[in-house]
């Protein structure tokens, strides 16, 4: 068992949880966002499908970009399949980053 430098033994690791008060497993949830404040409903968001149906419909014909929908913060993010480019979008607006695709390809 290690010692403390007083030289009293003492437990290695420690065990006991950062902070008492907070119910086991809840830590590693994510934080409710600000309009949410008391944690009621989804952290998350979709866009809507026929934003989603345009921009497919782009990536088609533009086969050296890739999109996605980050659903944290609610937003497309779109970049050029290329490690030299520096092309990168995003906005919540699916027009906007069809528009950036299309003028940078």
């Amino acid at each position: 068992m290690p010692y403390s430098r007083a030289g009293s033994p003492r437990s290695w690791p420690s065990k006991t949880p950062a902070s008492a008060s907070t119910p086991p497993g809840t830590g590693d949830r994510p934080r409710p966002s600000p309009g949410q404040a008391d944690g009621s409903g989804p952290v998350t968001s979709v866009p809507p499908s026929g934003a989603a149906a345009r921009v497919c419909g782009v990536l088609l014909d533009h086969p050296r970009w890739s999109a996605f929908w980050d659903k944290r913060h609610g937003v497309w993010r779109v970049a050029e399949d290329d490690p030299d480019s520096d092309l990168y979008a995003k906005s919540s607006d699916a027009d906007i980053v069809i528009g950036y695709i299309q003028a940078h390809a």
